[in-house]
């Protein structure tokens, strides 16, 4: 998946904001969740806390990222399993700083003095700017790894009816998703030294 980089906009362009409705990525998901049979490289369990940070948006938009981070997970398979409700060797937390999306229209440059104004919408761009850290249940102060992550998303309309900017806000979920679950799983050595020093006094991961 590509992103593009907003650009200078031309003479005539207006940009607009808006806060757009999030389509669903699919059913509901289980409140436990299994891994793949394999191997796991972190042989820990793991439970997604994802939350807003000083700017808070629709309860819709993080329940649907924070859904699209599990499956992320599950997906690879790192961990031995994914929990949302009861215990967990460790906690993903994800905070997310902004989640924007902005409508870039074409004006009529050549349009009389009052005449309505018809737009055109040329694009609609979303992007995320997010922190999260991976930390042993049990504690708050203890990072196993942690990282920055952001993500634009701009899609063109296909047609005159295309949902253009729900659909860049969904691509834009799975897409951050992706990289949260890349940046997490591809560091599992380093990950797991770090947790078997931390979880030392347990004597077993939790089930």
């Amino acid at each position: 998946m590509s992103d593009s980089r907003a650009h200078a906009r031309p003479r005539g362009r207006v940009l607009a904001t808006a806060a757009a409705v999030l389509i669903a990525a699919g059913g509901a998901l289980e409140p436990v969740y299994a891994a793949k049979k394999k191997a796991p490289e972190i042989p820990y369990s793991v439970k997604v806390e994802l939350f807003w940070g000083a700017k808070k948006n629709r309860e819709a938009y993080r329940s649907e990222l924070e859904h699209a981070v599990i499956q992320v997970l599950l997906d690879r398979a790192c961990f031995a399993s994914v929990v949302q409700n009861g215990a967990s060797d460790l906690v993903l937390q994800v905070q997310v700083n902004d989640l924007i999306t902005e409508q870039d229209y074409w004006t009529n440059d050549a349009m009389m003095p009052g005449q309505g104004e018809e737009h055109e919408l040329r694009s609609a761009l979303a992007s995320v700017n997010l922190d999260f850290a991976l930390k042993p249940a049990r504690s708050e102060t203890i990072e196993l790894t942690n990282g920055h992550i952001f993500r634009e998303i701009r899609r063109e309309p296909v047609s005159p009816m295309d949902p253009v900017e729900q659909r860049a806000l969904h691509d834009l979920t799975l897409d951050a998703s992706r990289w949260i679950g890349r940046e997490v799983c591809g560091k599992s050595g380093r990950i797991v030294q770090r947790a078997a020093e931390a979880l030392a006094p347990a004597s077993k991961p939790a089930q």
